[in-house]
């Protein structure tokens, strides 16, 4: 057949080797004192007649290094680098890599000698285990059939949350902030890929969905209440889905998930009893994240076996991949003009479409692009080679509407380079123009 599909599927181990694991940092600066669960890195390889492509996601954070990486990917295995999906799962309990210049507590340029070269230690660890995953993928793919369906999971809610807050004379007024509004929309769609031989052995999925990895997010759960490393529910997902189709590698990635936390979470906002003001806190008991880790987790894969249930499969799948930047007038933080720049890039698997985003789409800026673009199965994905530039949240122009109304509240708005206005209709051109280049 002329587009028979080939899969094959690897995955390596990237949890930090003891000695670095002292001198590595997370988000915020934080320190570890141990691992909760390991880190991994997981490729799936496709290809038939005309196209090889390959679909790469990380436990970590922000995979580091994408045009260095994405360089060496091409030149050991022969893959272009716009055929290469470089995503990372965003969990908030690992350590920190890459150049981040812009990030303030996570610029490694800020840190002690000794944290930037237990990271440059750790991301070559990275790039070594990368390369070898990527070769075994490529080097154990057979005939395969594909197959796709859609379902929902509970374990999100919007986290743009309106609070009630009362002075020492008793006037009320409401103020933004962080936390959980089920009032407000969240998408809730799940969607599963799976990809076997055909005997109908499985050996790949792609898992998405739109929602922060931030469970365990500054848990407590290593030595002297330090960080406990952990890929959070994405990696543990994946997990579950490998140890019940054994032999698999399950790829898990988020989606427009700028504004959607998980339901619960170690990160509690909660309002002061007297004046109904919002308070942050992290739960100090490591009991309490790891339940909640486990609760969500289980639900999370319950939603993702009945899907994989429904799943009818195709045994030819034409693939196509491409990319571009989306780039509009933008501002730094001194006020100067600078472009805000978004990479935006296409990997089609069949009626698929893959869609990454070098950033965290809002969900309801994720609603208009759908809704622009006529692509059936258009699949948005946040943190793609989200490295390449500063993009940061990719905020919708109903949030920025909102924090100008109440006087900020967004997280993240207050440093971000775009500007309101500007970037929906351009994204929508982008990817209109991406699955339809002839329009």
């Amino acid at each position: 057949m002329e587009q028979q599909l080939y899969c094959g599927a690897a995955r390596e181990k990237i949890t930090p080797p003891g000695e670095l694991l002292e001198n590595l940092r997370g988000l915020m600066d934080s320190r570890f004192g141990g691992i909760v669960d390991d880190l991994y890195l997981r490729v799936i390889a496709l290809k038939n007649q005309d196209e090889k492509v390959l679909l790469i996601s990380g436990d970590l954070d922000k995979l580091p290094n994408p045009e260095e990486n994405l360089k060496a990917l091409e030149t050991r295995t022969g893959v272009p680098q716009d055929h290469i999906l470089y995503l990372s799962i965003h969990t908030h309990s690992a350590p920190v890599t890459g150049h981040r210049p812009y990030e303030g507590p996570n610029n490694m340029a800020g840190k002690p000698k000794e944290v930037q070269e237990a990271t440059k230690q750790y991301e070559q660890f990275i790039l070594e285990r990368l390369l070898l995953a990527a070769e075994k993928a490529l080097g154990s793919m057979v005939p395969a059939v594909m197959g796709y369906a859609y379902g929902t999971s509970e374990i999100n809610v919007n986290r743009i949350a309106f609070f009630e807050v009362a002075d020492e004379k008793g006037n009320v007024r409401v103020e933004l902030g962080t936390g959980n509004n089920v009032n407000r929309p969240a998408d809730r769609t799940l969607f599963v890929m799976r990809f076997t031989d055909l005997g109908g052995r499985p050996i790949a999925f792609f898992v998405n969905y739109p929602v922060h990895n931030t469970v365990m997010i500054l848990n407590g759960c290593g030595k002297d209440g330090r960080v406990g490393i952990s890929s959070d529910m994405g990696g543990n997902v994946s997990k579950y889905i490998e140890k019940e189709y054994e032999g698999s590698v399950a790829v898990w990635s988020s989606g427009a998930a700028g504004d959607l936390n998980p339901v619960m979470s170690n990160q509690v906002y909660r309002e002061d009893p007297h004046t109904g003001a919002p308070v942050e806190y992290y739960e100090k008991d490591p009991a309490i994240p790891l339940s909640m880790l486990h609760t969500l987790t289980a639900h999370h894969f319950a939603a993702i076996r009945k899907t994989i249930r429904r799943i009818r499969s195709v045994s030819e799948a034409e693939l196509s991949a491409t990319a571009r930047w989306a780039e509009v007038p933008g501002r730094d933080e001194k006020g100067g003009e600078v472009p805000y720049r978004v990479f935006v890039q296409k990997i089609a698997v069949g009626p698929v479409v893959l869609m990454g985003f070098s950033g965290e789409l809002y969900s309801e800026l994720g609603r208009e692009i759908r809704e622009a673009c006529n692509c059936e199965n258009l699949i948005l994905i946040n943190h793609n080679a989200s490295l390449l530039y500063n993009t940061g949240y990719i905020f919708s122009d109903e949030a920025f509407a909102l924090a100008e109304r109440y006087g900020g509240g967004i997280v993240g708005m207050d440093h971000t380079w775009l500007r309101p206005g500007t970037i929906a209709p351009e994204l929508i051109r982008c990817v209109k123009a991406l699955c339809d280049p002839d329009q």
